[in-house]
């Protein structure tokens, strides 16, 4: 467990807080280094705008899914060449499960990932992303090929898959559940996909599950990409939010994950737009 520091204003805060009777313990006063996740995790998991957002985007990709299928089949009608099965490609952290209590479990005990993650998905009880498994159904029936692509390891599959059982949801056998071996970048598995399948939608919390222009990208490229593929958002690809990590952090800090806690909390201010 990283170990706490207490910077002198907090020190002072703690003694007059004393001197006037105010009951603030030392350890309230302390805080974590995972205390810009507190708000982020707490939106994630209480917050009925997130509820929302969650189950409107995928109301969106069900619909989006059924007109397109309804297109493809009459464009391959047409075409003479045997064309492609549809496939749907899903992430599956933040995108299907909900990891939220991971985080949440680093943020009281001032730890950062991965510390806690194996035991996480040992422990195959993560909920559902709400309007996920009923999307996955739809897909099923427009008789899409549905993929996971997650850069979750081999290691970690029996516990994936177990979970992922728990909630019913199709498609879990190793041809359609693709995990990370050499890399993180998703191209090279869509890639494969794409050898037997047209994709006709991806689905992600991270523009990176949609689209290998996002791939290490610096923060404003990140950004200005969005531009790139803003006419194919909510019909081919699908974003989901999430806001308590992902690539838009590891833009903020370079990528450069072997930073100190104090230098990461420098790039995050330094990130802030301000009025002036």
């Amino acid at each position: 467990m990283k170990k706490t520091l207490v910077s002198a204003s907090i020190v002072a805060a703690f003694a007059v807080g004393s001197l006037a009777g105010i009951n603030i313990s030392r350890a309230d006063l302390q805080k974590s280094t995972q205390e810009h996740l507190v708000m982020a995790t707490n939106w994630f998991q209480t917050s009925a705008e997130n509820k929302a957002l969650q189950i409107q985007t995928y109301n969106v990709a069900k619909e989006e899914l059924a007109e397109t299928m309804v297109k493809k089949i009459a464009k391959d009608k047409k075409n003479k060449k045997k064309a492609k099965p549809a496939a749907v490609v899903l992430d599956i952290d933040e995108t299907v499960l909900d990891n939220s209590p991971h985080t949440a479990w680093t943020i009281k005990n001032n730890v950062a990932y991965p510390e806690g993650w194996d035991e996480w998905i040992h422990m195959a009880k993560a909920e559902l992303i709400p309007g996920a498994k009923d999307f996955l159904l739809a897909a099923k029936k427009l008789k899409v090929d549905i993929y996971y692509i997650s850069n979750r390891t081999e290691a970690e599959r029996a516990d994936t898959v177990k979970n992922m059982k728990l909630h019913g949801l199709p498609n879990l056998d190793e041809k359609h559940l693709l995990l990370k071996s050499t890399t993180s970048q998703k191209g090279p598995r869509q890639q494969e996909i794409e050898k037997t399948h047209e994709i006709v939608m991806l689905i992600g919390d991270n523009a990176n599950d949609l689209s290998d222009i996002f791939y290490k990208a610096d923060l404003n490229t990140r950004y200005n990409n969005v531009d790139k593929i803003a006419k194919d958002l909510g019909v081919k690809y699908i974003q989901l939010p999430n806001p308590m990590y992902g690539d838009f952090e590891g833009a903020i800090y370079n990528y450069d994950f072997k930073k100190t806690e104090d230098q990461k909390a420098a790039d995050r201010y330094n990130a802030l737009k301000t009025m002036k």
